[in-house]
């Protein structure tokens, strides 16, 4: 019934214009909300995010729970509980294990299978499905049984997993650590229920989390959780730059809220440009297919909006995969990667649909210009923003490796 009235919405341009005008003017509000509560609770209880004082809040934990010392490098024993198998493997999963043993949560009934391209247990509301957390504290106790874990590491969510799982898996002494990539969205700071949602649903039972929103360090810190500012990365044992660029421009994610008008504005600028993923006439593709487009692409286009909502952005995996593939990447204005990447020297950025597709044209007809932005992206790309080096900093910052 749902999927039949969301196909009515697409087909009416003005219904579907309404019914996007209101999803967007409603996560805008309910973001702003968000702001303001987290502001007003900071100063009420006078809460100040410390990056220094969180890192010596968790080498404290870390010491006194299990008398951990730091490790060399490639000695660790890690667990790990993705929820996207060919998003992992898309650099993640191969940094992580330059760190240690990577031992990965495999949910038997329909979930984190290396034989799908896609795997998704923990995604949608399910509220703390008892099958999915007993699956997960078994198959980390007999992990632990056979080699001392030192970290357990999820993309989890509270809607998914109780936090009473997770401390369990602290009381044997194992490091528990949540990478959160959605900070931004506000549901996932509400409740269901009784039941908390996002990342912020599990601080219970969690020792720190790895945000890629830089706010909020501090709503985790008013909320008594250690964060980290933690952008995403990429790998250039999986994306790296062909000599011979034969696409023009090409696009790879889900076709939801602007990114379809985007796209066909394109294609009606007479610009020949490749989209991929589910909703697009090409369908989805697995992770070596995108790196073997991207390595072959001139431009790759980027779009960090949430949604229908160009007032939010956010990090998106191809903001790094995109110029470690040697391309020029174009994507959103996005104030948090124009901290990590240079606009009109290392990438290239836009505003609106006639800007780039204004752009797309320019730097189609300018390789020389074109070439050089992109190589100075893949520059920035292999020199700062691997995941070995992700990692790697986080975890001499926070003594788990020498």
């Amino acid at each position: 019934m749902l999927s039949s009235f969301k196909k009515i919405i697409k087909k009416n341009p003005v219904v579907y214009f309404l019914n996007s005008t209101y999803k967007a003017s409603r996560a805008l509000s309910e973001q702003k909300k968000l702001f303001r509560y987290y502001k007003e609770k900071s100063l009420r209880n006078n809460v100040i995010y410390s990056e220094g004082q969180a890192i010596k809040n968790v080498v404290f934990k870390i010491r006194k729970k299990s008398k951990f010392l730091p490790k060399n490098k490639g000695d660790l024993n890690i667990f790990w509980l993705g929820t996207h198998y060919d998003q992992d493997y898309s650099g993640f999963i191969q940094g992580l294990r330059k760190f240690g043993k990577v031992t990965e949560f495999i949910c038997d009934y329909n979930g984190y299978d290396r034989n799908k391209w896609i795997s998704v247990p923990l995604i949608g509301k399910r509220l703390c499905a008892p099958v999915l957390n007993e699956n997960i504290l078994s198959q980390v106790m007999i992990a632990n049984k056979k080699n001392k874990l030192d970290l357990f590491i999820g993309q989890l969510s509270g809607e998914a997993v109780d936090y009473r799982i997770l401390k369990k898996i602290q009381d044997v002494g194992i490091t528990t650590i949540n990478i959160a990539m959605d900070d931004k969205i506000s549901d996932l700071w509400g409740w269901e229920k009784d039941v908390r949602l996002g990342s912020v649903g599990l601080k219970d039972g969690l020792d720190f989390v790895l945000t890629t929103f830089p706010e909020s360090c501090l709503w985790y810190a008013v909320e008594g959780c250690d964060a980290f500012y933690w952008p995403l990365a990429s790998s250039p044992e999986v994306f790296s730059p062909k000599k011979e660029k034969d696409i023009d421009v090409v696009f790879v994610g889900s076709n939801y809220g602007a990114r379809g008008k985007l796209i066909k504005k394109i294609k009606q600028a007479g610009i020949n440009v490749q989209a991929y993923g589910p909703g697009f006439p090409n369908g989805a593709i697995k992770v070596l297919e995108q790196a073997n487009l991207f390595s072959r692409s001139k431009i790759i286009l980027g779009t960090g909006y949430v949604s229908y909502n160009k007032n939010i952005l956010t990090l998106k995996l191809r903001d790094f995969d995109g110029p470690m593939s040697g391309a020029l990447y174009l994507t959103n204005r996005n104030p948090d990667l124009l901290k990590l990447f240079k606009e009109g020297e290392e990438i290239e950025c836009f505003d609106t649909i006639d800007e780039c597709i204004k752009k797309i044209k320019y730097y189609l007809a300018n390789d020389d210009e074109r070439i050089k932005i992109a190589g100075a992206g893949l520059r920035k790309a292999k020199t700062e923003h691997t995941w070995e080096n992700r990692i790697e900093g986080i975890f001499k910052k926070l003594e788990i490796i020498n």
